[in-house]
């Protein structure tokens, strides 16, 4: 007779949670939007209005900070496409180290470079790579971006704009 270890698993040992939690959200073609998760309707706060498209970022940060863990995102748009990622909570601010103190280095000011794309859904984050931030596209797919120039690395001419959920990437220019 074969005995079944009592052991953990290394996942368990991690405390990894077995499944994730499962935000479903459904898109009508007004914009208005349904959120799920675990299968219960989950509500805007009080007196805010209903759930739209365009909060689709701030719904996803609102589940997964309350939550503290990623959640399975399934998003079926109003003509039956569906999408479907693993969202993980804001990351918390770090600390910087604490350097030596030395003489004063006097500060350029340099003004920032705007990133632009389109072609994403609306209210999706997208990534600017090399990723030193996020924005959300406008209802109409249209991401801007203000990127300070201190974020980017010297001598670089290009982004690479990354949809989180579409999947849609462009690369665009870096215009100062």
């Amino acid at each position: 007779m074969k005995r079944h270890s009592t052991k953990p698993t290394p996942q368990a040992a991690a405390g990894a949670p077995v499944r994730l939690p499962l935000v479903q959200m459904s898109v009508q073609p007004d914009g208005a939007m349904t959120v799920l998760l675990d299968g219960q309707v989950y509500e805007p706060p009080p007196y805010a209005s209903a759930w739209r498209r365009e909060a689709f970022s701030a719904v996803l940060e609102a589940i997964t900070t309350t939550l503290g863990t990623a959640v399975k995102v399934t998003v079926t748009e109003y003509d039956g496409a569906t999408f479907t990622d693993v969202v993980m909570p804001p990351r918390a601010p770090t600390e910087p180290p604490v350097a030596p103190v030395s003489a004063p280095v006097p500060v350029v000011q340099v003004p920032p470079v705007p990133v632009q794309g389109h072609g994403f859904l609306a209210g999706e984050d997208v990534a600017i790579a090399p990723i030193i931030g996020y924005g959300s596209a406008a209802p109409d797919g249209q991401v801007n971006a203000v990127v300070a120039q201190d974020q980017i690395p010297a001598n670089v001419q290009e982004m690479l704009l990354v949809g989180r959920v579409s999947g849609t990437m462009q690369l665009v220019r870096a215009t100062t």
